[in-house]
């Protein structure tokens, strides 16, 4: 649980201690007592000497604290810390709200402690500058549109993580979030209401530190104007997009072509207005800087063997993950250029799926015998492929593993060889 503002204030302003106390009971704790000797049975002394105290520095205490794991139990390990002394308190109070766990129950709480007052200037929090990650995705209806705005706009000098609430993030969050400057993780995907890709894409123009971009799936384009056919400007240092929902074919080959050299993660799901070809137009020119890709179903407006040439087209793949709905029997596997460097596969299927043009464990078996795959060292497959129906499909799937595992042994790359089979 977050600390509230009142819990702060008693710890850090503790009564004022009366002048008759010695000074040795100032410098000891009056309510620890030392444990009773096991030879002996004189009383327990109420104060201990302290020259005998061991005080320890606020980096040691720090260091101990950071073996704790940042996660949503730790939460309340921190706020216990907190409350044994000041030392205690300095060192706890940063990874008490670093990442601070926000759920319904306490997050009104945590805004009345890092923003006390709607004005900034009236009423700063110091405890503000301590939070690095505001992860807003466990609230529905615990806050507002303003108050994200006015909670972007307390954080946004140190913020450097933001995931978006579903219901409670507007038009009036950009213009704190563009001033956000040190972002470098942003997911906006749980975001209900439409977002204009132009206001997006404004506010993203000042986020030069942003490597990780999860696109709103409710993104929506502008009218074709002569602005619009202006392809936008994506951040300089982007790594990873995600992208999903509103996403369309004009999207595709007009902006998704201007992304950064740098880009070396993209996912596209839940598309349902993409079509194959602008989606190969698009892999055509960013495909060859692109390391990990996932398109996945449902994308009802894809069909079987439009992804056929995905690999010839992103030719430094290290992991592919792709629904079988939209390759065509082994062709995934012989339109590429040899060899080729991947080593995680991830093949996925839909409900609908049937599994007559799948890429059986046999095709891919050849194909890693011959040399065409010597880094390939993991292979997830949905149970709709069906291999592992029959006796021959366990064989294949047998023989695969085995070669996977003696090119592991001539060269490992770390990570662990095996074929999977997921519901």
């Amino acid at each position: 649980m977050a600390l509230d503002a009142q819990s702060n204030w008693n710890v850090e302003m503790p009564q004022r201690l009366k002048p008759s106390i010695s000074q040795d009971t100032v410098n000891s704790p009056s309510d620890v007592s030392g444990p009773p000797s096991p030879k002996s049975s004189s009383p327990i002394p109420h104060h201990r000497d302290a020259s005998r105290e061991i005080l320890l520095p606020t980096e040691i205490i720090t260091q101990i604290l950071s073996y704790l794991p940042r996660r949503a139990p730790s939460q309340s390990t921190f706020y216990s810390c907190s409350l044994v002394s000041r030392a205690w308190y300095s060192a706890a109070v940063t990874f008490l709200y670093e990442r601070p766990y926000l759920t319904g129950g306490n997050f009104n709480s945590f805004v009345q402690t890092v923003c006390p007052s709607k004005n900034a200037h009236i009423r700063k929090s110091p405890l503000s500058i301590l939070v690095k990650r505001l992860d807003m995705s466990a609230l529905v209806h615990n806050s507002s549109r303003s108050l994200t705005a006015r909670l972007l706009g307390r954080l946004k000098g140190n913020i450097e993580e933001f995931v978006a609430p579903q219901s409670s993030f507007g038009i009036n969050s950009f213009a704190a979030l563009s001033k956000c400057t040190k972002l470098h993780f942003l997911d906006l995907s749980l975001i209900s209401a439409s977002i204009s890709n132009r206001l997006l894409f404004q506010a993203l123009k000042s986020l030069e530190d942003l490597e990780i971009l999860f696109f709103p799936r409710s993104s929506s384009r502008d009218e074709r104007d002569l602005e619009d056919s202006i392809p936008y400007i994506w951040p300089p240092k982007l790594k990873a997009l995600h992208l999903a929902g509103g996403v369309d074919d004009y999207f595709l080959t007009t902006h998704l072509a201007n992304l950064p050299s740098c880009v070396e993660k993209l996912s596209i799901q839940h598309c349902s207005q993409v079509h194959g070809s602008p989606l190969r137009v698009a892999l055509g020119r960013i495909g060859p800087q692109l390391q990990h890709l996932t398109i996945r179903h449902p994308m009802p407006r894809l069909a079987p063997g439009d992804l056929d040439y995905l690999l010839s087209q992103c030719p430094k793949l290290i992991a592919l993950r792709v629904s079988a709905d939209y390759i065509t029997l082994g062709n995934l596997f012989i339109n590429c250029d040899f060899p080729h460097h991947l080593r995680i596969l991830d093949l996925d299927a839909s409900s609908s799926y049937t599994p007559d043009l799948a890429p059986t464990a046999a095709h891919l078996y050849f194909q890693v015998e011959e040399g065409r795959f010597p880094d390939l060292r993991s292979v997830r497959v949905s149970s709709r492929l069906g291999w592992y129906e029959d006796s021959a499909s366990k064989i294949d799937v047998s023989d695969l593993q085995e070669v996977m595992e003696d090119h592991d042994s001539e060269v490992p790359l770390g990570i662990p060889t095996g074929v999977w089979k997921v519901d």
